[in-house]
């Protein structure tokens, strides 16, 4: 057994065995779940939470002695990849936010091969056109946006690179065939599906080099995710999409106004819940979908008549704003609260997917290494996969 696959079967277990702790729906509860963690939680007042949202070591310090072996896992060493070292932007790099460049830096330090490159979901080509710049190897970038492509191929004709472009859809079977055995093939904060696709299209083709930077687990077309690796669906791990998000619930580049609409937006939801549960009869929540951030910018009363509408409800003539946010503040406590816990289990349960993808690419035949490409800073999905496919003996 590989060390990746002896650290898979370990989070398997852990997750299994603690699921009571991380699939939950924070919303729809009403008391605090975990009995004896109450001496700890209940004394934390709502700044006390915010602050250890805001410093996870220390969260992952105070609940350690209540759940050891889940905290340990955060102490697992990860290597840490190649750096750019250089984040000067070049001229042709204008507009492109610092962390995003730095990101993009990043990641192409680590891109080391003497192949075509093939980039998977690539926007405006900004990762494609550097390393076409410092490998000087056609780069061929898939893109579904018709106004991106066509952006990134005048900048590729500015700067007379060989880097075409092919708009298509990336979950379209044609976007298999882009795929070749003697290529390199990148893809840089892919979500869900599409880095999925990915991987399972690199591996059919047997393209000698994957490299993989994974985003929005959650955004896949089942309900339920399916693991890639053999391992994986051993396992008997079951994830519904709202349990892919919780690897995501994690800000390090918001700033003040993320907070403060995320606030707002949970003090509204929660408002809502206790409206809806009046006005229905029925004392189970009531989930909404995601919405724009500008129903935010009105007050209370206008979001709840849209969220009636939106779920079928009939709209009360009056609505008292004062009211349900009243009930609302005590139960965002308890939604912090129980999400300080949950949080807990955002990189064990993403160290697991992450990993159930290296186990996939191992069962290819590929060498994986897993580590961190760029620094916390600059984005929180910051782990690297790099596959490659050895060289046949003569």
């Amino acid at each position: 057994m590989s060390e990746l696959a002896d650290q898979f079967h370990s989070l398997s277990t852990l997750l299994q065995r603690h699921h009571g702790d991380w699939q939950r729906l924070p919303f729809a509860c009403r008391t605090l779940p975990w009995p004896e963690l109450a001496p700890v939680l209940t004394t934390l007042s709502e700044d006390d939470l915010d602050a250890l949202e805001a410093e996870p070591a220390a969260a992952h310090g105070l609940l350690a002695p209540y759940r050891s072996e889940v905290a340990a896992v955060h102490d697992w060493p990860i290597p840490t990849l190649k750096r750019a070292g250089d984040y000067a932007t070049p001229r042709w790099s204008s507009g492109i936010p610092g962390r995003k460049w730095a990101q993009i830096s990043d990641f192409a330090a680590n891109i080391h091969g003497h192949h075509p490159i093939l980039e998977w979901c690539a926007g405006k080509g900004h990762l494609g056109r550097l390393l076409a710049l410092q490998q000087q190897q056609a780069v061929t970038s898939l893109e579904w946006s018709a106004d991106l492509c066509r952006q990134g191929k005048a900048l590729a004709e500015r700067l007379q690179i060989e880097h075409h472009f092919y708009c298509a859809d990336a979950l379209a079977p044609e976007a298999a065939g882009l795929f070749r055995r003697e290529q390199q093939a990148v893809a840089l904060h892919a979500c869900g599906e599409l880095h999925l696709r990915f991987l399972q299209h690199g591996v059919r083709a047997g393209t000698r080099s994957l490299t993989l930077s994974p985003c929005c687990y959650h955004l896949i077309t089942g309900q339920h995710y399916q693991p890639l690796s053999t391992a994986g669906r051993r396992a008997g791990l079951s994830l519904s999409r709202h349990d892919l998000r919780l690897p995501l619930q994690q800000q390090v580049t918001g700033g003040e106004r993320v907070r403060r609409l995320r606030q707002i937006e949970l003090t509204w939801r929660l408002a809502f819940d206790e409206l809806q549960r009046t006005l229905t009869g029925n004392d189970a929540y009531l989930p909404l979908p995601t919405f724009p951030k500008q129903l935010l910018s009105g007050d209370f009363a206008a979001f709840a008549r849209w969220a009636c509408k939106r779920k079928g409800l009939a709209v009360p003539a009056q609505i008292d704003d004062a009211h349900w946010l009243a009930l609302a503040d005590d139960r965002r406590l308890l939604v912090k609260r129980i999400e300080l816990v949950r949080h807990l289990y955002r990189h064990p349960l993403e160290l697991w997917l992450l990993l159930d993808r290296a186990l996939f690419l191992e069962e290819q035949g590929y060498r994986v290494t897993l580590g961190t490409f760029t620094d916390m800073a600059n984005t929180p999905r910051r782990y690297l996969l790099q596959a490659h496919k050895p060289t046949a003996a003569p």
